[in-house]
């Protein structure tokens, strides 16, 4: 689809015959299993053992996604939903529930500050280094208005949220994603740019990111999106995995 990456092959009989990877998809309802469209969205961890063997990857991918969770709950959960699987990779995409202003329940800060959400996600990486899993940290996807209620929700509560930008639901979370970006970089861990490449589709003429969010919702990804998602990370798996497996001279 115009936009994605195409993930690269992986050379050489030893990729060929590698036992597969146990990944990890670890976040929250953009990441769970789809029971809230009505249209049964394969979501990216569906889709990425499917991609992973177009390029040469066998993956046997578990959902650790859970609806309305931060990455407090994700550290609380880490050992249940992660390390039970013993993964060799484990991707972790959170943010809009950390970012999220419960201004329905007279609340008017985020749910975790930004230091929270960067020294949870450094946890987190660091955690599953040390058991020697590999890590893939991905931004949230940007949000659009859409939904109504949450449209009145902070219309009704001025100075939070910017209503009249198509781009104001996101005023938090564009510095969310930038944390993302950063603790990646602090961890050296491979970085999946979720945020900036949905902008980047919306960006270019004839497309809409509408297009990658589930239409009246706005805040989780359409079957699309998801695809988009799928293919943005399954590049990223290709490419370190092959660099993993490349001699050393």
């Amino acid at each position: 689809m115009t936009g994605s990456a195409t993930p690269a092959r992986p050379e050489g009989q030893a990729a060929r015959h590698a036992p597969p990877l146990t990944i990890v998809a670890f976040g929250d309802s953009t990441t769970a299993i789809d029971d809230r469209s009505g249209q049964t969205i394969e979501v990216f961890a569906d889709l990425l053992p499917g991609v992973l063997a177009a390029c040469g990857i066998r993956g046997q991918v578990h959902n650790a996604g859970l609806g309305d969770t931060t990455t407090r709950e994700a550290r609380e959960r880490l050992d249940r939903d992660v390390r039970h699987f013993s993964p060799d990779l484990v991707v972790i995409q959170f943010g809009i529930n950390d970012s999220w202003i419960d201004a329905d329940e007279g609340r008017r800060e985020p749910r975790l500050t930004r230091g929270e959400y960067r020294d949870n996600l450094r946890h987190l990486s660091r955690a599953l280094k040390a058991d020697g899993a590999r890590v893939v940290l991905m931004t949230p996807n940007p949000m659009r208005w859409s939904d109504p209620f949450y449209l009145e929700v902070f219309q009704t509560n001025p100075g939070l949220l910017d209503t009249a930008g198509e781009r104001g639901i996101n005023g938090l979370l564009d510095l969310y994603a930038q944390d993302a970006r950063d603790v990646a970089r602090e961890e050296a861990v491979p970085l999946v740019d979720v945020h900036q490449a949905f902008e980047e589709y919306g960006g270019r003429p004839g497309q809409s990111i509408h297009d990658l969010l589930i239409a009246g919702d706005g805040i989780h990804p359409s079957a699309r999106g998801q695809r988009l998602v799928c293919e943005l990370l399954a590049a990223k798996i290709a490419d370190c995995e092959g660099s993993r497996r490349q001699p050393t001279a």
